[in-house]
């Protein structure tokens, strides 16, 4: 799964980003890229649902922009 995800502005954002995403059931893991403002997300089937992936962004306070499917 790919996001795409506005309000990354340092390293920390990225780490903070990849421990609430890692928090959600069925992720194996999480890489956040500042540059790109992308992360991308592997997981288990079935999938994160897409509302938990949005709450986990935005309460850590960012916004979710979009989302592409997919397994890594």
């Amino acid at each position: 799964m790919r996001l795409t995800v506005a309000g990354m502005t340092c390293p920390t954002c990225e780490d903070s980003l990849e421990r609430a995403i890692g928090r959600l059931p069925g992720v194996r893991s999480v890489e956040a890229d500042l540059r790109a403002g992308m992360i991308d997300v592997a997981f288990d089937s079935p999938p994160p649902e897409e509302a938990a992936v949005r709450r986990a962004v935005e309460d850590a306070g960012y916004d979710l922009e979009g989302m592409a499917s997919g397994s890594r």
